[in-house]
């Protein structure tokens, strides 16, 4: 913060003998400038923009009520803490100067005791109110910083994120590999999703609580995602003597079911995986940990275990970093899991005893409140019968690797034609010069973006009706509101899984082409 010696004040009075002892009586301690008249006074503010003024209000010309008027009026000079010095001492003209703006009203003839106390007092809470200014400014930046790093972390660290998670599942199903080659990539993928729940809690959890995470609800099986988390965690129940057990609507799991809710894969991955984490580690060893599936008007989802909650952490079990007996516990497992359940529409609650253990009950939406959902049309098996493989697929993406899982997806659902191409103005130039039936673009290329592609697609006739899926790192409001608004047709957002792709596509070709 800046020393008071160095601030400057501004004495304005028409009297010759007033200026002299404000001058001697403040020389010593500040930076002292003159002004005989508004105007010059104006003209001193614009020029040296004081640190605060000391306005007589009768003057010649212009007076102390005006020159406070221009400069509370004026965006550049209206901070300047201003005191009217003057003879005027009814109660009316002290109200008429501080409706105008001036902070303090010192009458005439002075107490250089009381002047210089006010001054001092004034001038310290401007320093004050500059250096919260400053901070606040220097806050703005680092936020402004640390949504950039967002941003690149989104596009940057997912995109390759994606290909360890997408790669293993096309290998697999290419077939010829041993049962070691696929336990191996098995880990890699298990791998992946734990690398993205790390970047998804760093990333998502800001957005979540600030409320402007968008939610763009898909199918997702939670069955699967269970036995993904089954695979990973599986050192962890082995360690404890621990068993796993799966019931769905009072039946025993049988790996031939699904329990479909409304949601965001990675989403309800990150908080299963939080919650089903937080189970191994509260339960006592050689029990066992039940996770039951109802289906409902809400998917009711129970992860039970025998450990009960301590009562200090009860009342505070879902709060940010509250945690009890854990050495290296963050306490945002649950807090998270909480934020993900609220933005994915659904809600959670907790029953704990020593009698009975912890059960942590969720209620997630159905897939049949997803928006425009068209799930009846899917038909089992990889390929849907009414889909025409023969049509021609723009793939658009800066990366590589991006491009190759997406045209092995295809591949891999039957597709034969496609056209790679690594930024939006080669897309531009192959919609143009080749037919094309379905656009796949990432939204930040170099050179023309996906939303440029999209904006010249929906801009043309002959165009306008290729089906435009966007694919993303960001799921920020803004970006989607305005696709949304050119017409893109779909969203999907990285890192994806094969089978979310796979679905979108598929319900996308189906009632498109």
């Amino acid at each position: 913060m800046r020393a008071l010696k160095s601030c400057n004040i501004l004495i304005v009075d028409d009297t010759e003998e007033n200026i002299d002892v404000l001058s001697e009586l403040l020389g010593d301690d500040y930076e002292v400038s003159v002004a005989t008249d508004g105007e010059t006074a104006l003209q001193a503010v614009y020029d040296n923009h004081p640190d605060l003024i000391l306005l007589d209000i009768m003057m010649p010309g212009m007076d102390g009520y005006e020159v406070c008027k221009k400069l509370k009026t004026n965006p550049a000079t209206q901070d300047i803490p201003i005191i009217f010095v003057t003879a005027m001492s009814e109660v009316n003209d002290e109200t008429k100067g501080l409706e105008l703006g001036a902070i303090d009203y010192i009458t005439k003839p002075i107490s250089p005791s009381i002047v210089k106390a006010r001054i001092k007092n004034h001038l310290e809470l401007k320093l004050v109110r500059e250096e919260l200014k400053k901070q606040n400014e220097i806050l703005k930046e680092n936020l402004r910083l640390r949504e950039d790093m967002e941003q690149v972390s989104r596009h940057d660290l997912k995109t390759p994120l994606n290909a360890v998670i997408s790669i293993p599942k096309i290998l697999i199903k290419g077939g010829d590999l041993s049962s070691n080659q696929k336990e191996m990539l098995l880990m890699l993928e298990e791998s992946g999703y734990r690398m993205l729940e790390i970047v998804n809690s760093s990333l998502d959890l800001l957005k979540m609580e600030k409320g402007n995470y968008q939610f763009n609800p898909v199918p997702v099986d939670i069955l699967n995602l269970i036995q993904q988390i089954r695979g990973e965690t599986l050192e962890l129940f082995n360690r404890k003597e621990l068993i796993l057990d799966i019931i769905i609507n009072g039946n025993q799991f049988d790996n031939t079911q699904n329990f479909m809710v409304s949601g965001e894969e990675m989403l309800c991955y990150s908080m299963l995986a939080n919650l089903i984490k937080n189970a191994i580690e509260a339960s006592p060893e050689k029990e066992k940990i039940e996770i039951t599936l109802n289906d409902g008007e809400r998917q009711e989802i129970k992860i039970h275990n025998k450990g009960p909650v301590p009562e200090q952490i009860k009342e505070k079990f879902f709060d940010k970093y509250a945690t009890f007996g854990k050495k290296d516990g963050t306490g945002l497992g649950t807090y998270s899991a909480k934020l993900i359940i609220q933005t994915l529409k659904g809600e959670i609650r907790l029953e704990s005893s020593l009698s009975s253990g912890t059960t942590l009950i969720i209620y997630l939406l159905p897939v049949s409140l997803i928006p425009n959902n068209k799930t009846t049309n899917l038909v089992q098996g990889d390929k849907l019968n009414s889909l025409d493989i023969s049509k021609n697929v723009l793939v658009a993406d800066d990366y590589k690797s991006m491009r190759r899982i997406i045209v092995s997806l295809l591949m891999q659902m039957g597709f034969l034609n496609f056209v790679e191409v690594s930024d939006g103005l080669q897309a531009l130039e192959k919609i143009e010069s080749e037919h094309i039936d379905l656009i796949i673009s990432d939204c930040k290329m170099p050179i023309k973006t996906g939303l440029d592609i999209l904006k010249y697609v929906r801009s043309k006739d002959k165009f306008k009706h290729i089906p435009f899926i966007m694919v993303t790192g960001e799921s920020d409001r803004d970006m989607v509101m305005q696709a949304a608004k050119m017409g893109v047709t779909a969203f999907v957002v990285k890192p994806f899984s094969p089978d979310l792709l796979r679905k979108k596509i598929e319900l996308l070709l189906t009632s498109s082409l």
